[in-house]
């Protein structure tokens, strides 16, 4: 028995999915209507990945604000529910294989780091006289990523193919909006389980480069900064990112992007860095909740015709 698809790992893998209180896919079917028979549900999700008539729904588009009060949206693409739980048993089998080449430097999306590991190590470097540091932002990260390279990243971690066949079959993904279905070419779907995974493996080509160099990069899923002791080490950080960057035909945002000096100020991950201080922005009132801007409805069974339902069964690596 594949280890992923014990009854064990798909109930662990369900708890999960649970917890997180997320919505319905684009299949309308709720976490409360998949629990109402959880056992059965989850023999036929296991059964239909062995029969090979496994087929992922299409990502439902939901678009909430960036920030609370914000005008700029993120688009998040939300699987179903029997998907997520399923995505969530293959992604804890291939969590220590992927985990096992990724860097000291890699904060983001990593059991038992953070946000604050994160901030802690650009302090040190400071401390250690790190003074100059680029300031990163990769263009449309999540959107532009090559499935091609990071499938050829991941195939020599794993040496179960059906797992593999799996990731392959997520990363042909559609989206649903509510109006149509479409395929996009490109990016890994911001909001399935697997997705923080394959970012981290893909960006561990570039966080490999830079310490290559000699140089010290902080980076927390697709935001970074690399620190240097001059500014020539930091236009060479610079260089070296683009480069790397280039290779995985992905590039830095020209106006996102700058050599600056750690003493005049800079802020990353939330946090305000300045000489010898860390400071958070002020925020008044409690946690406020992000706005719903658009949420696709369910999709009809006409708007899913059989042709768009890829079996696992029929896919063939691209």
């Amino acid at each position: 028995m594949y280890p992923f698809l014990t009854a064990a790992a798909l109930r662990s893998a369900f708890i999960r999915v649970a917890e997180n209180h997320g919505a319905a896919g684009s299949d309308g079917v709720s976490v409360p209507a998949f629990q109402r028979d959880l056992e059965s549900s989850l023999v036929a999700l296991r059964e239909s990945v062995l029969d090979g008539d496994y087929f992922a729904w299409p990502l439902r588009q939901v678009v909430i604000e960036k920030r609370p009060g914000s005008a700029h949206t993120r688009t998040l693409l939300v699987p179903a529910v029997a998907d997520r739980v399923l995505q969530t048993a293959v992604a804890r089998y291939l969590e220590p294989l992927v985990e096992a080449e990724l860097e000291d430097c890699s904060f983001g999306y990593r059991r038992g780091r953070g946000v604050l590991h994160a901030v802690r190590r650009v302090r040190q470097r400071y401390l250690e006289g790190y003074r100059w540091l680029l300031d990163a932002d990769i263009h449309d990260f999540f959107s532009s990523v090559d499935r091609d390279l990071v499938v050829s990243r991941l195939a020599p971690l794993v040496p179960d193919e059906l797992a593999l066949r799996l990731v392959r079959l997520w990363l042909d993904y559609a989206v649903w909006d509510g109006l149509r279905l479409q395929r996009p070419d490109l990016g890994l779907p911001l909001g399935s389980v697997i997705s923080p995974l394959l970012a981290n493996l893909c960006l561990d080509a570039l966080d490999e480069a830079l310490l290559g160099a000699g140089l010290q990069i902080v980076r927390y899923a697709d935001d970074f900064v690399v620190l240097a002791k001059s500014r020539k080490q930091a236009a060479l950080a610079r260089e070296v990112s683009e480069q790397t960057l280039a290779s995985l035909e992905l590039r830095l945002h020209p106006e996102k992007t700058a050599i600056v000096r750690y003493d005049d100020g800079f802020k990353f991950l939330g946090v305000v860095f300045m000489k010898d201080l860390l400071l958070q922005p002020l925020r008044t009132g409690g946690p406020k909740r992000l706005r719903v801007l658009h949420s696709a409805r369910s999709l009809p069974e006409s708007f899913f015709p059989e042709k768009e339902k890829r079996r696992l069964r029929r896919y063939n690596a691209w």
